[in-house]
């Protein structure tokens, strides 16, 4: 599952139903941490994605099965240790591509 974000487009879900990974492609911006809605910068190379606002992007599908399976790699998530309590937030790695 990839949450990518440009600045003209905003966030979108792309490959939805990949819940093997999860991680955040920024493209077509210079900036080494824009500021984007949802998202906690950890470090250059980790943020915190809020777990709420995943399903509301667009590119997710909108269906009951798919929340179901999101929920459950949130809770394998959480049992990594890859779920910030006090954000709500789960952690993916920072990919950047022009």
């Amino acid at each position: 599952m990839i949450v990518d974000y440009s600045p003209a487009d905003g966030l979108r879900l792309v490959e939805p139903d990949d819940f093997k990974g999860f991680k955040l492609r920024l493209r077509e911006t210079t900036r080494k941490r824009p500021e984007i809605e949802n998202v906690f910068y950890v470090d250059d190379d980790n943020v915190l994605v809020a777990v709420d606002a995943v399903p509301a992007l667009p590119g997710a599908p909108p269906t009951a099965e798919w929340l179901a399976d999101y929920r459950k790699m949130i809770d394998y998530a959480a049992g990594k240790g890859w779920i910030d309590a006090d954000s709500n937030a789960i952690r993916a790695h920072v990919e950047r591509s022009p």
